[in-house]
């Protein structure tokens, strides 16, 4: 019998063997195969149609990515900017790992001096709303994906919703929060508080 999906025979047959080894004759096979198949076109879903063109266009900036990675000096770090590297910060940072009673958000400072204080931050679920008046918040995501919500000082709130390598940067007296959407957890970032003169 020629397959019709992606589920070899062979693995329906196996999965359908009983404990005491008796094989299912073929007819059970053939008729289980078309069960699969039948259940996966009634709940097929159609793609975005411009799926195909956003995942290679992950594809081709994680390309890029690893051939731009230079390495970091983690106990030196540099400040962090938009066009920073992303695989550049994963690996550097790669050692330092979230503490096992981890209950929502720890911060692992990398740098503290009179301009700024970088830290490699882990967040379980969420960030709870905040705002700054005295230091630029950045941050850039290496692991995880989440939710931003924003508003600035006009009242206009706005969602962005981020994944691994994603840039974000609020302004002085944006209203913000952070939801961590991705399945596993905790997330991890490079987060950077640069100092404003008062």
């Amino acid at each position: 019998m020629e397959r019709k999906s992606d589920i070899a025979n062979e693995r329906i047959r196996s999965g359908l063997t009983d404990e005491d080894g008796l094989i299912p004759i073929s007819y059970i096979v053939e008729k289980s195969d078309d069960a699969l198949l039948a259940f996966a076109e009634a709940h097929a879903i159609t793609p975005a149609p411009d799926l195909r063109e956003r995942i290679l266009g992950n594809i081709a900036k994680l390309i890029q990515q690893q051939r731009d990675a230079a390495p970091i000096d983690i106990l030196h770090p540099p400040l962090l900017t938009p066009e920073d590297n992303w695989l550049s910060w994963l690996n550097a940072s790669a050692h330092i790992l979230p503490p096992d009673d981890l209950e929502n958000i720890h911060l692992h400072p990398i740098r503290s001096d009179d301009t700024v204080d970088i830290f490699v931050a882990f967040v379980r679920e969420l960030v709870p709303e905040e705002v700054h008046h005295d230091v630029l918040e950045s941050f850039l995501l290496l692991e995880g994906s989440c939710e931003c919500v924003i508003t600035d000082q006009a009242g206009h709130t706005r969602r962005v919703y981020m994944r691994e390598g994603d840039y974000m940067a609020f302004a002085l007296g944006e209203v913000h929060d952070i939801h961590i959407t991705s399945a596993f957890t905790p997330a991890k970032a490079i987060l950077q508080w640069l100092k404003v003169a008062a």
